[in-house]
């Protein structure tokens, strides 16, 4: 029998056409459905009745015990002072608390005076020793310490200096040596306190290593650093300290004159970190009150116009850039010298097997065309006509090709001097690939040459104990070749390069304001980029720069990357804004030398709205301001919040380390599937990355404990750098929760506060609290036959399609017990990715997500609603009993952000934890409901 569909389908439609018709059909019915006003309501959530009477009876007994009034009344005083004050309050708060310091501190002017000449002292002594002058000797090779009298008497003379050098000048390391000699030197030791930022943790850490190196002390006399979770501090006074920018920021909400320095300079601006803008648009409105303060601003490449009209045309000092020369040659060079040709069977080849790219890889082929076919006419009469042919090719530039890459790393084993070779990849794909290929070459002159090579992958999904070893020289008769990302551009300076390899790709992470999506896609470098890369040789020798793109190309990048402002997320931007009274949000954003678009500061307020950071009115609210003191995404932040006061925080702390730093498993090249099949086996079905990252550090401590660590580890492909970190991590957010009074023990495995921690239902919702409204919604799961894993048709709110990312547990998996999963990032590169997710029930969604309503059908069925977005049946009773218990849990809320305390079991709080338990229990696939029917409490009050 014929369907209606086909009743309805035209005749003669064939192949294409038909797919089409039934496309446009359903688009059609979609559209009336939206019309009418048609809702799609889901499995009913309708609780038993007699849950629903244990739940109002706890509902009744925990409204009893709150007194509003008292609430309101007694509103925390440093709260209301935090609302009412405004940024030039805060200063002038500052400036008053300095000057009452400084009348404090004067008396004391005579032992200050003294303790500069015992510094002066110390270090005339330390100069004529042999490990200073060794060492010191080794300093006066770099470009930057001839500038000693240069950056000396600009800073004397100016508040703001603009420092440009070329990589291996030296400036990170000789700048704030230099102003602290000069200081020590001139009897001021004692008043010079030295912070330098820099946008990366690696970095802080190894300066701060070199430099105490160079001044023959060990880390904490003169010198020290302090990263998030990690510090090594040093001295008070006559001191430099290396630091990230974030904690710069951090300091600045406490003390916002900075106060406790003398010289700040901020390192690597060029890369416009969002922390770095900011920092610098604070600097601008705090320098008229702290004459006295010095700020240098230093990069290797930058807009110098940019950034000394963004001071007020500031001084400008440049110094010579690195050590030796190094050649740069592009594409049409490396063609001609290699005389490599063979790009037009690889591209046939790859055309036959991926019709689908067809179209689009036409119209990037004209693209690349019309390039350099207006190029071409330029350099005929230099170089051979093989060149000019290859260069027609649009896989010849870039890193498409990798086989030429791989002949051209043997080209230089074979043809050029000895010297590391240091080749910059986008990806994790592209340098596990490369790595294969040198293994194994595709030509067989080249195997012996593979035998002399060490190869050294860096990427974030490496395990650092193994990156260490890249530092090393390479052993005689073998030469070293690191295939790495972009971390290699700056933080990471291995002095042995000789030789750099640019394809010219980078992935960048975007942020569409539009679709309030974080993409992350493989984009050309730019110019400043390539500049960077070229200073990474020419250390030890003159070096050269093998760019596999064209002058052509090179001419139609942009001169700089886009400031990381432009290109993310605000929400943590705005809540740190808040903590330093600028309650102006457009205004002062807009006051950045590059400002964000004002739909992706609006994203971030309605965000913070939603989650209860800010009031209708934009203004902190008592959680947003515990939020905004955590050093931590805001939304993580209230999942921690929530796991303390519900009592799970050994878990929960996990999932969000995991979220907030990185996973802990590396991948090895090759054993992609094997180390899914290990997240699958610890994961044991509970379809949630986020409580993987915890069975995992479970089994990190089991195995420490028994002695069966490094086995764990190896057997697991789990970093054991990493799992300690996110330990670290989970410790300090113990102590942020003690610290804020929501917990009364800082020990993330005390067994008051992980009374609920092996509750599922419990754990999932916990999560959602703090995800949501990350939700998306699973359609369907196809399975194919033949075909190993699954593949599901997803959608969110913003997005029509959305997939689980393959390393998630999630991936391929054939059936959930819900339709309901919370993420924490989204990216879009080869699709729309769910970088992390938990699969949670409705239930969770409809007490802890927003817009929770009541309605009816047109045809009478009764739902309850999520933001207007996911519709459940449900019986009249259980909607109000919801909305009940959402009120009472917003009060609550409310009551411990103001005052934070412990929720004590068995205490009226305590009421309201049981009834939500109850409600979540039952979307457990094995019901937990009668734990929490009954308490010896509850059987005494009975009897």
């Amino acid at each position: 029998m014929k369907s209606t569909y086909n009743r309805n389908r035209p005749p003669g439609l064939k192949g294409r056409e038909i797919g089409l018709f039934y496309r446009n059909l359903a688009r059609k019915r979609k559209e009336e459905e939206k019309s009418e006003g048609h809702i799609h309501l889901n499995p009913s959530v309708s609780v038993p009745t007699e849950l629903l009477n244990r739940v109002e009876s706890y509902l009744n007994k925990f409204a009893q015990s709150e007194d509003e009034a008292f609430l309101f009344n007694e509103f925390g005083e440093s709260f209301r002072r935090l609302l009412s004050m405004n940024f030039e309050e805060f200063i002038e708060e500052a400036k008053q608390q300095k000057a009452k310091n400084g009348k404090e501190l004067s008396i004391a002017k005579d032992a200050k005076d003294e303790l500069s000449k015992v510094l002066q002292s110390e270090f005339i002594d330390k100069c004529s020793a042999q490990p200073y002058r060794k060492r010191n000797a080794e300093r006066e090779n770099l470009p930057a310490t001839s500038y000693h009298k240069v950056i000396s008497d600009c800073v004397r003379k100016n508040q703001v200096i603009l420092i440009v050098g070329g990589t291996g000048c030296g400036k990170t390391t000789q700048v704030p040596q230099i102003l602290l000699d000069n200081c020590i030197l001139n009897r001021k030791g004692a008043e010079c306190r030295i912070v330098c930022t820099q946008p990366r943790r690696i970095a802080a850490i190894t300066v701060a290593e070199r430099v105490a190196y160079e001044r023959a002390e060990s880390l904490g006399q003169s010198v020290g650093y302090q990263i998030r979770l990690e510090s090594q501090w040093p001295r008070d006074y006559g001191s430099i300290l290396y630091c990230t920018t974030g904690i710069m920021l951090q300091r600045m909400q406490n003390n916002p004159l900075l106060n406790d320095v003398s010289i700040l300079i901020l390192d690597e601006i060029h890369e416009r970190s969002v922390e770095t803008d900011l920092l610098m648009a604070l600097l601008k409105k705090i320098l008229p009150h702290r004459s006295d303060l010095k700020v240098i601003l230093m990069s290797a490449t930058v807009n110098d116009q940019l950034f000394t009209q963004y001071f007020d045309n500031c001084c400008t000092v440049r110094i010579e850039g690195s050590l030796y020369p190094v050649e740069m040659l592009y594409l049409e060079d490396i063609l001609q010298e290699t005389g490599y040709r063979v790009f037009k069977n690889e591209i046939c080849v790859k055309n036959k097997n991926h019709h689908r790219k067809r179209r689009k890889e036409t119209e990037q082929n004209i693209e690349y065309l019309n390039m350099i076919d207006a190029y071409i006419p330029t350099i005929r009469e230099k170089y051979e006509s093989h060149v000019l042919r290859s260069l027609r090719f649009a896989n010849s530039e870039g890193c498409e090709n990798l086989h030429f890459i791989e002949y051209l790393i043997f080209f230089i084993c074979e043809h050029k001097p000895k010297g590391a070779i240091l080749v910059f990849l986008p990806s994790y794909d592209k340098i596990s690939k490369l790595n294969a290929q040198l293994q194994k070459p595709l030509m067989r002159c080249h195997q012996d040459l593979a035998k002399q090579l060490i190869i050294y992958p860096l990427h974030s999904m490496m395990p650092t104990i193994n990156q260490k070893d890249v530092f090393e020289p390479a052993p005689e008769g073998k030469r070293k070749v690191i295939l790495s990302t972009i971390i290699a551009e700056t933080s990471v300076t291995i002095n042995d390069v000789v030789y750099v390899i640019n394809p010219g790709r980078m992935k960048t992470s975007d942020y569409d304001s539009e679709a309030n999506t974080q993409t992350l896609e493989e984009t050309w470098v730019s110019k400043a980029n390539t500049q960077q890369r070229k200073g990474r040789a020419g250390r030890v020798q003159p070096g050269i720069c093998y760019n596999i793109f064209s002058k052509a190309r090179e001419q139609e990048m942009m001169d700089e990357p886009i400031p990381e402002i432009k290109r993310s997320r605000l929400e943590t931007v705005i809540l740190n804004l808040k903590l330093l009274h600028l309650n102006d949000l457009y205004e002062f954003l807009k006051s950045l030398i590059s400002a964000p678009e004002s739909l992706a500061i609006q994203n971030g307020i309605n965000l913070l709205k939603r989650i209860g950071a800010l009031d209708y009115n934009d203004a902190l609210t008592p959680l947003g301001l515990h939020l905004a003191r955590l050093p931590i995404d805001p939304q993580m932040g209230k999942m921690i919040l929530m796991a303390g006061l519900f009592r799970c925080v050994d878990p929960i702390t996990s999932a969000a380390a995991g979220i907030s730093f990185k996973s802990p498993f590396y991948t090895p090249l090759g054993f992609e599937q094997t180390v899914d099949r290990v997240k699958r086996e610890l994961s044991d079905g509970i379809r949630s990355d986020h409580l993987l990252t915890h069975r995992t550090l479970r089994g990190f401590r089991e195995a420490r404990e028994s002695g069966r660590l490094s086995e764990y580890c190896y057997r697991k492909f789990l970093s054991n750098s990493i799992l300690t970190q996110l330990e670290n991590m989970k410790k300090q957010f113990a102590d942020h929760l003690k610290l804020a009074s929501f917990t009364e023990s800082s020990d993330v495995l005390a067994e008051s506060l992980n009374v609920n921690s092996n509750n599922l239902p419990l754990l999932r919702a916990i999560i959602a609290s703090g995800l949501y409204p990350n939700v998306a919604y699973l359609r369907k799961v196809k399975q194919i036959r033949n075909r190993v894993q699954a593949i599901h048709n997803m959608y969110t709110v913003e997005d029509k399609s959305i997939k689980f990312h393959p390393s998630s547990v999630n991936s391929g998996q054939g059936s959930f017990d819900s339709n309901f999963f919370v993420y924490f990032q989204k990216q879009r590169s080869t699709a729309l990715y769910m970088l992390d997710a938990t699969m949670v029930f409705p239930m969770s969604l409809l007490i802890f997500g927003d817009g929770v309503m009541e309605g009816s059908t047109e045809n009478g069925e009764h739902y309850v609603s999520v933001a207007k977005k996911y519709y459940f049946k449900c019986d009249h009773r259980t909607c109000s009993i919801i909305l009940k218990l959402r009120e009472n849990l917003d009060l609550l809320l409310q009551k411990k952000a103001l005052h934070p305390s412990p929720i004590q079991p068995n205490s009226n709080d305590d009421y309201l934890i049981k009834a939500i338990q109850i409600l979540l229990s039952l979307d457990d696939v094995a019901d937990h409901s009668d734990k929490y029917l009954s308490t010896d409490e509850d059987n005494d009050e009975s009897s």
